[in-house]
């Protein structure tokens, strides 16, 4: 199968107007101003206890009005097929706590991470692997192996194929079986490596536009950008490291978390960022939904579910 790559531009700071031009690609210009609420306002319902197992991401199905929330289970390079997907009503009942059970051999699930839906197709990013499934049913779909081995979140772009980073080993622990790169696979078995290198610090969150691909360094403390000619820039700088989920709000604005600052910030169309959550340990997987004007906040180490009213 042919691969294609991209040149990876070295990064560099955007300038305002080069900031402006990204951030007009990924959708309209216009703002909300929040003031920051702590993890433990009475504002913030927090779901614990449940039975999640290492929480890592999080996605709103707004056709079927409930949160998907992917749990590693052990590990998060490890091959044990106990990995699961949970079903959460928006008030953040529990529906189905094993609703896609890993233990199963047809609906296998290692260490599942990243989550995206396109039409009624759910993607989960899995050790070495994007598998599908029915987001209807749960039923398996089919899977597609990926170079590498931590794959940590998917999207879809908008003819259907789909993105997916590999964080790479762990800082400080060269592993020639991981790498840090994002890859594009096409519906044809094509592969596709769009960037590869130790420099792309760690991607992780990741959002897909006609114009490129912004995604979150869990290795650093930035979003960057890289557009489809293939230039790499910074797209805002945050306060602290290991910068996580990240998703698009309405409006052309930003949701990311950072467990380095264990806060979740947006981030605004001229770059400003802002708190919105404090005090969260290890904030992992973010969605938004948009159904009932809220984030849905995953706790990884925790084993929580925080959900943020945004009105």
């Amino acid at each position: 199968m042919p691969i294609h790559s991209y040149l990876v531009a070295p990064r560099t700071t955007a300038a305002p107007a080069i900031a402006t031009a990204i951030l007009l690609a990924f959708g309209p210009v216009t703002a909300r101003a929040q003031q920051p609420v702590s993890v433990n306002s009475s504002s913030v319902v927090t779901i614990a206890g449940v039975g999640f197992s290492s929480p890592e991401n999080v996605v709103y199905d707004p056709q079927s009005n409930v949160y998907l929330i992917s749990n590693i289970n052990g590990g998060a390079r490890a091959r044990d097929a106990n990995g699961f997907i949970s079903r959460v009503a928006p008030d953040g009942k529990i529906l189905q706590l094993k609703w896609i059970d890993g233990s199963q051999p047809a609906t296998r699930l290692d260490a599942p991470k990243g989550l995206a839906i396109h039409g009624d197709t759910l993607a989960v990013a899995d050790v070495g692997a994007v598998r599908f499934f029915d987001r209807r049913t749960g039923a398996a779909m089919g899977v597609r192996m990926v170079p590498g081995q931590l794959m940590n979140d998917v999207a879809f772009a908008s003819d259907g194929s789909v993105y997916v980073t590999d964080t790479g080993p762990d800082a400080g622990k060269p592993d020639s079986a991981d790498h840090d790169a994002i890859y594009r696979l096409y519906h044809d078995g094509r592969t596709a490596t769009i960037a590869k290198s130790p420099s792309l610090m760690g991607p992780d969150g990741l959002i897909v536009s006609d114009s490129g691909i912004l995604y979150a360094t869990f290795k650093g403390h930035s979003v960057e950008a890289i557009s489809k000619s293939g230039t790499h820039r910074v797209f805002a700088t945050l306060p602290d490291k290991q910068v996580d989920g990240l998703r698009q709000l309405p409006g052309g604005s930003y949701v990311v978390t950072s467990w380095g600052a264990r806060t979740v910030y947006r981030i605004e169309p001229d770059g400003k960022v802002q708190a919105v959550l404090t005090g969260v340990t290890s904030p992992a997987g973010v969605a938004y939904d948009t159904t009932h004007d809220k984030l849905a906040i995953t706790s990884m180490q925790d084993n929580k579910l925080y959900l943020l009213p945004l009105r």
